[in-house]
């Protein structure tokens, strides 16, 4: 006989094998829901990759060409500035040159101007003693011819006097230095024929007074 216990036991024992053999069955919980700042990182992440991006394309597309341009003209400018400094160096050497060579030039031309005024003062003096030097030997002349008892000739000889005294005026000798050679002369003339003896007095008279004027234009 069978112990009722035991086929209880009997008759619940494969039932709790049963359970016992079925598998567990797992409850998953629910994934956690991402938060605003999981969500948003992908998107910065691109946005900073597209950024990266974009300022590289800018860099080599925009500012290196510009950069690169500017480097060259800065060079260009460089090299321009240091060819405008020598030829401005060379200008003004060529111009100090030049005024180094226009002082020289004034000195001479000051040189000049004073030589030429000297030879010409001296040139005018020639000349009023080529005139004085005539006047003096047409009274010698018309002393001599007088001393020789030829009053026709004496008297030719004084009008070249004459003709002299009035060429002196002319040359612009100072008119109180010829101051009474004209009476002088005018009284010769009238005593000629009269007087001859007092008409050699006065070309003497004359003749002193002509030395005396050559002395003092000396």
């Amino acid at each position: 006989m069978m112990d009722p216990d035991n086929n209880v036991q009997a008759e619940d024992s494969p039932a709790e094998k049963a359970v016992e053999n079925k598998p567990a069955v797992e409850v998953s919980s629910p994934a956690p829901k991402k938060g605003l700042v999981d969500r948003a990182l992908p998107w910065v992440i691109v946005a900073i990759v597209f950024f990266l991006i974009g300022a590289l394309l800018t860099w080599f597309v925009v500012y290196q060409p510009k950069s690169q341009a500017l480097t060259t003209a800065q060079a260009e400018m460089t090299a321009s500035a240091a060819s405008a400094a020598e030829t401005t160096t060379k200008l003004q050497s060529t111009l100090d040159a030049a005024n180094a060579e226009l002082s020289v030039a004034k000195e001479n031309l000051t040189g000049a101007q004073a030589t030429i005024e000297a030879q010409t003062t001296t040139l005018a003096k020639t000349e009023l003693l080529k005139v004085i030097y005539k006047f003096q030997s047409d009274v010698n002349l018309a002393r001599v011819t007088l001393s020789l008892e030829d009053p026709a000739s004496s008297n030719q000889a004084l009008s070249f006097v004459v003709a002299d005294l009035a060429d002196l005026e002319k040359a612009g000798l100072d008119p109180a230095s010829l101051s009474g050679f004209k009476t002088k002369i005018e009284d010769a003339q009238a005593n000629l024929s009269t007087e001859p003896a007092k008409s050699l007095e006065d070309l003497q008279t004359i003749y002193s007074n002509l030395l005396l004027l050559i002395n003092n234009l000396k």
